[in-house]
């Protein structure tokens, strides 16, 4: 049986507004700006990588979702995503950032903004933990004990024979999904209209 819970569970609200006060800074900054190796092999590199690491938070987002759900904050889900890391959408989420980042071609901006986005995931995962400790009591501090907070360990895994979800679930987190993929034509946009002289770069980065 849960233990008595002692906390509400954490708003989202602060959370995704933040998230799009960050975003919208981020695209603004990289309108105006152009990084000094663009065009080059370095950048095309960057570009590819980012292209993966996209795709791969992405496809992480939505595995997550398949055993997470409408169970968020009602169960304690521990196999799955959540036997490798206790918050695995926020590492989704991190490299699908982080793949936007390389894509830009900046190395100050993905430095400046990926640990700025880190905080915000880090700070409501912390949170979101105090909750579950409180909701589940020694099931979670057990569960945690054994579980890194954030970086994977892939020898942790536990699998189950099937997973049971809700399709409204699954659809938010496709909605999701076509978000962040969304992100890699929007990037491809940038630099054309950088290329065509569309946009004017007011400064240049590296």
């Amino acid at each position: 049986m849960d233990a008595p819970s002692t906390k509400k569970p954490f708003s989202q609200k602060r959370r995704i507004g933040g998230l799009w006060l960050t975003a919208t800074a981020f695209f603004v900054l990289v309108s105006l700006s152009r990084p000094l190796y663009a065009g080059t092999a370095l950048h095309e590199l960057f570009e590819n990588i980012g292209v993966v690491l996209v795709i791969a938070g992405v496809l992480g987002r939505l595995w997550s979702t398949l055993y997470i759900g409408h169970r968020k904050n009602r169960h304690l889900i521990t196999t799955g995503p959540y036997s490798i890391t206790r918050n695995p959408l926020y590492v989704s989420s991190m490299l699908a950032i982080l793949g936007v980042g390389l894509m830009i071609g900046s190395a100050l901006i993905t430095a400046i903004f990926v640990p700025i986005f880190f905080l915000l995931f880090a700070y409501t995962a912390r949170r979101e933990s105090e909750y579950l400790s409180s909701k589940f009591g020694s099931a979670y501090d057990d569960y945690a004990a054994r579980t890194p907070f954030f970086v994977p360990n892939p020898l942790l895994m536990k699998i189950d024979a099937e997973v049971t979800f809700r399709t409204s679930a699954l659809y938010t987190a496709f909605r999701d999904a076509l978000f962040l993929v969304a992100l890699i034509p929007l990037c491809e946009l940038l630099e054309y209209l950088h290329n065509e002289r569309y946009l004017r770069a007011v400064f240049y980065i590296p």
